[in-house]
């Protein structure tokens, strides 16, 4: 836990002009309707990609603002967050620069 709090922490400082760093979640994460890891809560998501820093953390579990495929945002019935484990978040994707025109 603490090597991802450092990570974050890390992160958050060397990129202070985001509010939001988005990371893919290492193959085979679930997520969950609440902090905790039972069959009730979790959720059934496609590919998704998460926001850092996490909106909370409850006993190693953070809630994310997730990020869908284009195919997949109009769906309404996603989840706009969810609940991880806080090791869950993979590698770090890059921000695209802005373009003018």
């Amino acid at each position: 836990m603490k090597a991802f709090l450092t990570t974050t922490c890390l992160l958050i400082a060397i990129a202070p002009q985001a509010g939001a760093s988005i990371f893919t979640v290492k193959s085979k994460t679930n997520f969950y309707s609440a902090p905790n890891a039972s069959d009730a809560t979790r959720l059934m998501l496609p590919e998704v990609r998460v926001h850092i820093p996490p909106i909370k953390d409850s006993k190693g579990f953070c809630e994310f603002k997730l990020m869908y495929k284009i195919a997949d945002r109009s769906n309404s019935a996603l989840p706009k967050t969810a609940w991880a484990r806080c090791v869950s978040i993979d590698q770090l994707i890059p921000s695209q620069p802005k373009h003018d025109g």
